[in-house]
């Protein structure tokens, strides 16, 4: 995906040509990519990267064009002599390059298509660069007839790549292109050639003779060649994707910690792992399955730390709220805990909610292009991230966005700590513009956490390539909030790694976008700050910063997060079976005996 935001053009869609039960905009991944491994990177860029919207009855359908790189832009056309020249050469040695691809068998017709502009001014220059907006469109008031848009060509791209025709759309054009070229590489005009009379004067070629086919031969060895190297490049490409760790984002990467202590942390994740198999094979040997569907553990607790229903207890029905106990078997549903919003029970909230309402996207533009991280508060309009997410930041380009906050907000850099190779600790603490945000409790202990449940909350940057409303923000909807993506896993380490560093491995998986966001217990209370990832050959590990070093940070500063210490015993809702077992329930329990009449004697 483009990282920068271009312009924005209205459209009717009248003006987009079909391509393969869409229009051609619809096939940009395919466009870049076919001419990226063809024409080379340079010549996939040519092309911006649109997000169409079709509008609806209130808004006409529009157009966001995206570019990589920095740079400001205008069309080409608007520049004097002097600043056209450049670009203008460029994109005629571009454009050489993509116009060979007309005639390609397998991207040939999306080519053509996308040679196809609206208007002269849709040639743009971005920082010295020749860059194509509108494309695979035709005036909306134009015929779209061979010798009209021949016509169109000439005006917008056909003076920097001659073409006797408009680039074909139809089978008919493109077999009329296939034959023209042949019939022109078959009239040898050179002495000798045969196209002279016996007194050596020259025929026209109009005076020639169509000459017979050619007899079918085999193929010739050398139109191998790009064959093997393309699946030599493929199968590259698949080795590549095959080593652990190279799929992962490796951007802003920290180094916290050397070769040897992320081995002797993988062999203590390793054992706690081998530990919890052992465990987890026990227990599913002594389970028991109670006639309602509850699994006991062998402790008769159930896989979630409840205790099983009890029959003699009117208020313990499915949907009351029980507490649990901690670490349970498995993580419990998370949509199903309960935590205090206000110290006490009295007032609960749902935690996937509770942590929504505390955990903030960061967005920070630099020199390089938008980064993105995760936040959460820690008072009213004070929020803390990573100090690697901010620090490539340019004057006044941190902004910050959450469901509560409803648009996105300005911040500003209050403090900070790092980098993390030369302090020790990654942090940053920012002041949200018009924030009244609640926050997380912080918990610090001497106690061990490893096996705990634990959930962590971010915005991955490999789950935003696909998010319409981060795709919506990029293109100026300030309102439009990316998903929150949560993932649960259990602490598998615990580990001071410096005199001033204390780390959390966990195994709920994180990537980039994940730095500077909460790692929570079942109870709603934060216990780290999700940092970096180191990379094994088997497997990843996951590490946070622990909370105390996040309050040694805080000291001084108006953050002032509520500290504590206990146990976390989580309020887990009983499950409520579906409809259909509940009244197969009904249809098998064993009938009611009606009380029997008291005896009497005579």
């Amino acid at each position: 995906m483009a990282d920068r935001f271009l312009t924005k053009t209205r459209i009717d869609l009248g003006q987009c040509l079909d391509f393969s039960g869409g229009v051609v905009l619809d096939f940009y991944p395919a466009l870049h990519e076919a001419l990226r491994s063809k024409a080379g990177p340079d010549a996939a860029d040519l092309f911006a990267e649109p997000l169409l919207s079709r509008g609806n009855d209130s808004a006409a359908p529009t157009v966001s064009w995206y570019v990589n790189g920095e740079g400001s832009g205008e069309p080409l056309n608007r520049l004097d002599s002097a600043a056209q020249a450049g670009p203008a050469a460029e994109l005629s040695r571009l454009l050489a390059q993509v116009g060979k691809l007309v005639d390609d068998p397998d991207c040939g017709p999306l080519v053509a298509a996308a040679l196809h502009l609206r208007d002269p001014e849709d040639v743009w220059v971005v920082a010295g660069r020749p860059v194509l907006l509108n494309w695979g469109m035709l005036p909306a008031d134009k015929a779209r007839d061979s010798s009209s848009r021949a016509a169109q060509f000439q005006r917008t791209l056909g003076k920097y790549l001659p073409m006797a025709a408009a680039p074909p759309l139809t089978q008919g054009e493109r077999e009329a292109r296939a034959a023209s070229r042949v019939e022109g590489a078959s009239v040898d005009t050179s002495p000798g050639s045969g196209t002279s009379g016996g007194n050596g004067a020259q025929t026209s070629p109009t005076e020639v003779q169509a000459a017979p086919p050619p007899p079918r031969r085999g193929v010739p060895a050398g139109a191998w060649i790009p064959l093997v190297l393309l699946l030599l490049l493929a199968g590259g490409a698949l080795a590549w994707l095959l080593v652990p760790g190279n799929r992962l984002f490796q951007e802003r990467r920290v180094d916290a910690i050397d070769a040897g202590q992320a081995a002797a942390l993988a062999a203590q994740v390793n054992a706690s792992l081998e530990a919890r198999i052992a465990s987890l094979r026990t227990q599913l040997d002594g389970a028991v399955c109670r006639p309602d569907g509850t699994l006991l553990m062998p402790d008769g607790i159930t896989i979630e730390g409840l205790l099983p229903p009890n029959d003699l207890d009117p208020q313990d029905v499915p949907g009351s709220v029980r507490a649990a106990r901690a670490p349970s078997i498995l993580p419990p549903a998370a949509e199903r805990v309960r935590v205090p919003v206000q110290g006490g029970f009295a007032e609960t909230s749902a935690l996937l909610h509770y942590i929504e309402e505390r955990t903030a996207m960061v967005l920070v533009q630099g020199q390089s292009g938008l980064v993105t991280g995760t936040g959460f508060f820690v008072g009213p309009d004070l929020l803390v991230t990573n100090f690697h997410v901010v620090e490539p930041a340019s004057e006044d380009g941190i902004y910050v966005i959450n469901p509560s906050l409803e648009t996105l907000r300005s911040a500003q850099l209050v403090k900070a700590l790092g980098p993390m190779g030369a302090t020790g600790g990654d942090f940053a603490l920012l002041r949200v513009e018009g924030a009244a945000q609640p926050s997380f409790q912080v918990l610090v202990t001497d106690s061990s956490l490893r096996l705990q449940s634990i959930i962590t909350a971010g915005y991955p940057g490999d789950l935003l390539r696909s998010d319409q409303q981060f795709r919506a923000l990029r293109s100026g909807d300030l309102a439009a909030v990316p998903t929150l993506s949560v993932t649960d896993g259990t602490i598998s380490a615990e580990q001071r790694i410096s005199e001033t560093t204390e780390v959390i491995v966990h195994s709920a998986p994180i990537s980039t976008g994940n730095s500077g966001g909460p790692l929570i217990d079942m109870c709603g209370r934060l216990i780290g700050v999700n940092t970096f990832v180191v990379q094994g050959p088997m497997r990843n590990l996951n590490f946070a910063l622990s909370g105390g070093d996040l309050m040694a940070f805080l000291a001084g500063t108006d953050a002032l997060p509520v500290v504590v210490s206990s146990e976390c015993v989580p309020r887990i809702e009983r499950p409520v079976p579906p409809q259909s077992v509940q009244a197969l329930e009904e249809e098998t329990a064993p009938p009611r005996l009606a009380p029997l009449a008291p005896l009497t004697t005579e």
